[in-house]
């Protein structure tokens, strides 16, 4: 066996070897900045739409997997936020999430898919010459529509931590008033 034909391999040999290394190990907290959670998935959302306004309108079997890539996702960033554990610093108010080992699994999948299906195409002798703007227009929708439904849903779940957090300070500080006042 010769480079040229184990090189292709390396890469995704490599970033599962990374992957893997993380769900072993104990993921640390990230502090999520709940007022800049807009930023990376718009820069994307335009990006995207920016890539696709060059190309002609696709028939309507191309544009139904545009779709169903959007779908699929929207799904998939949805429940990659349901892998993370959130919590609240209730001295700080700072919201808090650490990746859990399904999540890291998710995306080692989702890696091993991706792969899995170059793998079967080149074994198989299909030819995607002509599909592959498309394939790979629907590959951008659907990481694009993850990052931002990610990016929504960790709004969403760090809105309703501060919130709470909001709402006992409150009750707490009322409570000093009656009992001091």
């Amino acid at each position: 066996m010769d480079w040229h034909t184990l090189a292709p391999y390396l890469v995704p040999l490599l970033v599962a070897a990374i992957v893997l290394r993380r769900v072993m190990r104990v993921q640390k907290p990230r502090t999520i900045r709940v007022e800049r959670l807009w930023i990376f998935p718009a820069l994307l959302l335009a990006a995207t739409m920016l890539s696709l306004e060059r190309e002609k309108f696709p028939g309507i079997w191309i544009l139904a997997l545009f779709l169903a890539s959007a779908g699929l996702g929207a799904a998939i960033g949805w429940f990659r936020v349901h892998t993370l554990e959130f919590s609240l610093d209730a001295e700080s108010g700072a919201v808090s999430a650490r990746a859990t080992r399904l999540g890291a699994l998710l995306i080692f999948g989702l890696i091993a898919l991706r792969y899995g299906a170059e793998l079967a195409l080149k074994k198989l002798g299909l030819n995607a010459g002509a599909n592959l703007v498309h394939a790979s227009d629907a590959m951008l929708i659907f990481s694009t529509s993850m990052f931002v439904a990610r990016g929504v849903h960790t709004w969403i779940r760090a809105r309703a931590l501060l919130d709470v957090n909001r709402l006992s300070v409150a009750r707490s500080a009322s409570g000093l008033e009656e009992r001091g006042g």
